[in-house]
C-alpha cells in the first residue's frame, strides 16, 4: 500500500469516527435535558423510549393507537385493533411554560390541549380544554382557513392567528405555551401567534361568540392536563419540556372532583348536565341530521318508567351517494368511545354489532337521506343516557344526552 493510501485511510477513518460521535450525540440529545434546563427546572413530558406520564382519556393505560417510534410520540389514526383517543398527561398543570415540537402529516390536523377536565361525564379534551391547533397550512383546503382560527398556532375555534407565520410542511416545527395566572400566549417557531387573559371578560365574550359555546366548561379552567389529539391525519411529537411556576402538577386521581358525593347530591344530574331543569319534559324525542354531521338537538328530559317514542329523520339529499345515521341510546356506564370502537366492524349489522344488547336501551336503523324510522323504548331507571350516530367516525360529532328523572 502507499503511503499516501496510508494517510488517506486513517483520515477517513477519523473523519467517520468523527461524524459518527456527532450524529450520535445529535441523537441524543432529543428528547433529553441539559445541565442548565435541569438546573432551571425544566422537566421531560416525554422521555423518547416510553409513554410514561401518559394515559389515554377516560380510559387509562391501555393498547390505544398512539406508540413511541425512533425517538417520537406519534399518533396513528388508522391503526386497528387498539383503542383511539386523545392521549392526556397523568398530571395536571397550572401555571408553566411548554416547549414542545411537532410534525404533521401533509395537510393533517391535530391539536394540543391545555386546562384539559378528565371526567366520566365529560366525553372529549376539546368540551374543556383550548386548543393550540397543529396544522399543514401550506397543503390544507384555502377555503379551510378562511377562518383564521383554524390555522396553525391559534386557539381553535377562538382566537386567530394574525401573525404571517406558517408551519414548515413535513419538518419538525417548534411551539411553545406559557400561562401563568390565566395569561396565555402561544409561539410558532420563535413568532407570537397568540396572547389572551382567561380570567377576562374578553375571553368569556370570545367563547360566548364561538362554536364551543355549547360546551358549559369550555376554557372555564386555568388548571387540568395537557393532551394531544387523535384526529384524521397522522403527528408526531418529541422534546417536549415543561417547567412549573410556583404551583406545582399532581396525580390526577388526587385533582378529580368527589364523583360520589356529586351523585349523592338531589341536584346531581342538573348539576352534570347544566340547563336541563329549564327543560320540560317530553315522551317524544325527535331528532334530525343530515351532512352536516350534527344532530339537531343534543339533550332531552324524560320521566323513567315511561313509555317514550324516538323519531328520528335524516334530512340529507335523497341520493344513493347520501351520507348515513342512525340513534343508538347507549345505558349509563358505556364508554362511548368503546362502543364506537366495536361498531366500527360492524357494517353489515348497520354498524349495531351483534351481542352488544347489554348496552344498548334502543336504536334506530341505519338511513339514508330522505328517510325517517322510529322506535318505541322505556327508560327504567333515573340517570343522564347518551345517545350517539354509531357510523363509523360519526360519534365524535353526533351525541347528545337524555336525561331520566
Amino acid at each position: 500500500m502507499k503511503p499516501s493510501q496510508t494517510i488517506a485511510g486513517v483520515f477517513a477513518i477519523v473523519m467517520c469516527l468523527v461524524f459518527s460521535v456527532g450524529c450520535t450525540e445529535h441523537r441524543d440529545q432529543q428528547n433529553a435535558l441539559s445541565e442548565q434546563e435541569t438546573k432551571d427546572g425544566w422537566k421531560l413530558l416525554f422521555d423518547g423510549k416510553t409513554m410514561n406520564g401518559w394515559h389515554l382519556y377516560n380510559r387509562g393505560t391501555i393498547p390505544s393507537a398512539w406508540s413511541v417510534d425512533s425517538g417520537k410520540l406519534v399518533c396513528n389514526p388508522h391503526a386497528k385493533n387498539v383503542k383511539h383517543g386523545d392521549l392526556v398527561t397523568d398530571r395536571v398543570y397550572q401555571d408553566f411554560d411548554l416547549k414542545f415540537e411537532w410534525k404533521i402529516s401533509k395537510a393533517g390536523n391535530s391539536g394540543l390541549f391545555i386546562n384539559v377536565q378528565e371526567r366520566p361525564d365529560l366525553v372529549n379534551t376539546f368540551s374543556t380544554g383550548p386548543e393550540y391547533q397543529l396544522l399543514d397550512d401550506n397543503n390544507v383546503e384555502p377555503d379551510y382557513l378562511k377562518n383564521l382560527s383554524h390555522k396553525a398556532a391559534a386557539i381553535f375555534g377562538v382566537i386567530p392567528n394574525n401573525s404571517n407565520t406558517t408551519p414548515k410542511s413535513g419538518e419538525w416545527n417548534q411551539s411553545r405555551i406559557l400561562q401563568q395566572d390565566g395569561k396565555l400566549s402561544f409561539w410558532l417557531n420563535g413568532v407570537l401567534t397568540v396572547q389572551t387573559d382567561l380570567n377576562s371578560t374578553e375571553w368569556k365574550t370570545l367563547v360566548a361568540a364561538s362554536s364551543l359555546s355549547k360546551f358549559p366548561e369550555f376554557g372555564a379552567a386555568v388548571r387540568g392536563h395537557l393532551a394531544v389529539q387523535d384526529w384524521t391525519n397522522g403527528v408526531a411529537f418529541r422534546n417536549m419540556k415543561i417547567k412549573e411556576f410556583g404551583t406545582g402538577g399532581a396525580d390526577s386521581q388526587n385533582n378529580q372532583p368527589d364523583q360520589t358525593s356529586a351523585q349523592q347530591s338531589t341536584d346531581s344530574i342538573e348539576k352534570a348536565v347544566p340547563g336541563v331543569e329549564n327543560m320540560a319534559f317530553s315522551d317524544t324525542i325527535k331528532l334530525q341530521a343530515n351532512e352536516n354531521m350534527r344532530f339537531d338537538k343534543d339533550l332531552f328530559r324524560v320521566r323513567a318508567g315511561k313509555k317514550l317514542r324516538l323519531i328520528f329523520k335524516n334530512t340529507g339529499a335523497q341520493s344513493p351517494t347520501s351520507m348515513a345515521h342512525n340513534v343508538v341510546i347507549l345505558k349509563t356506564g358505556v364508554d362511548i368511545a368503546d362502543f364506537a370502537d366495536l361498531a366500527r366492524g360492524a357494517a353489515k349489522d348497520q354498524y349495531i354489532p351483534s351481542g352488544v344488547e347489554s348496552l344498548i336501551i334502543a336504536h334506530t336503523k341505519l338511513i339514508s337521506g330522505g328517510q325517517t324510522d322510529e322506535v318505541e323504548f322505556t327508560i327504567h331507571q333515573p340517570g343522564v343516557y347518551d345517545f350517539i350516530c354509531s357510523y363509523p367516525a360519526h360519534w365524535a360529532n353526533m351525541q347528545g344526552k337524555i336525561v331520566a328523572e
